[in-house]
């Protein structure tokens, strides 16, 4: 085959080659440079306009949100580190893009805001980059105990995998407005609720935000419990009451408090106009509900209502004798 055939055969294939291959179009992507990863590297776009060719970002105003769009468009999970002045090695070509402004949530670096004039002082010794976490975070969360008693301290811990160091961690309830954030520069936090109640029952999550983006925990449930004392009982006037006369039986629920809706810690019940069918022994009991259930005290000692004044006996002649519970419910 002659030079000129032969030539002309290594045109068609070239040319073949460019039809057959996607070209990049204005605005892609990349990460190079020295120790260059697929999700870390020195930034460089394609811009098939002016240059049709890559170029490099100059650092001016290079920051982590401008980073968080770049790992977002290159699917490379989140920024860790904006990285400036050639971290990953000088480029080459033209510097294409300085000024870049982003605000964290754009889905390309190209919706961002940015300046094609490029300044003296931008040069590849200014080339930015950035450091991609490849995958997502998965916050965690977890509880020392998921049972906890009315009164204690509980801790809540939220983390994500150390290479995420750093960011906030928000601890919320899935129910209700309760909210709870921290910064911190270390991969976990730990949140602390004092003297829980039946408030805190519930579910929580931990959410966890590098930038803009936040990524949630699945849910822990928080039981509260309770412990009452045993009440105790009183009556007035104490002993034999006669026929008619108004008695009062206090409940005291012993060193417990009401945090809720009440600041004292007893019951008074008045029985007025006592006939033979109030006669009898009578217990207290006291009861709080919360989100996960009903919660009752043990059972007070019993105190002996008498009534004198008439014959004890109903029509049928049988002695009256009974055992009454009073009960508090909140």
């Amino acid at each position: 085959m002659e030079g000129r055939e032969k030539r002309a055969l290594h045109i068609l294939i070239f040319a073949a080659y460019l039809l057959a291959s996607p070209s990049p179009s204005a605005g892609w992507i990349r990460l190079a440079g020295s120790w260059s990863t697929r999700c870390s590297g020195r930034v460089e776009i394609y811009n098939s306009y002016s240059y049709s060719s890559w170029g490099t970002v100059c650092d001016d105003g290079w920051d982590l949100k401008d980073a968080e769009v770049v790992c977002r468009e290159l699917n490379c999970g989140i920024a860790l580190q904006a990285r400036r002045s050639a971290y990953f090695g000088q480029g080459t070509g033209n510097v294409v893009h300085s000024n870049v402004d982003c605000s964290g949530s754009e889905t390309s670096i190209d919706n961002c805001r940015y300046s094609s004039y490029i300044s003296y002082s931008c040069h590849h010794g200014r080339d930015a980059g950035v450091v991609c976490s490849e995958t997502l975070p998965q916050p965690t969360i977890s509880l020392y105990s998921n049972e906890v008693t009315w009164g204690q301290d509980v801790s809540i811990t939220c983390s994500v995998s150390d290479k995420f160091s750093g960011g906030t961690f928000i601890l919320q309830k899935t129910s209700g407005s309760f909210s709870q954030s921290q910064t911190s520069s270390m991969s976990s936090v730990t949140f602390n609720l004092h003297n829980v109640n039946f408030d805190h029952d519930g579910l929580y999550q931990c959410q966890y935000m590098k930038t803009s983006q936040r990524f949630s925990s699945s849910s822990v449930r928080l039981s509260v419990t309770v412990s009452f004392p045993i009440p105790r009982i009183s009556i007035y006037p104490v002993g034999e009451v006669t026929w008619g006369q108004t008695v009062e039986i206090t409940q005291i629920q012993g060193s417990f408090t009401r945090s809720q809706t009440s600041n004292t810690n007893s019951a008074t019940f008045n029985i007025p106009n006592v006939d033979f069918d109030n006669e009898g022994s009578y217990q207290c009991q006291y009861k709080k509900r919360g989100s996960s259930g009903e919660f009752s005290s043990p059972l007070s000692d019993s105190v002996r209502l008498s009534v004198s004044g008439k014959k004890n006996k109903n029509k049928y002649g049988l002695t009256l004798g009974k055992i009454k519970i009073l009960t508090i419910v909140t």
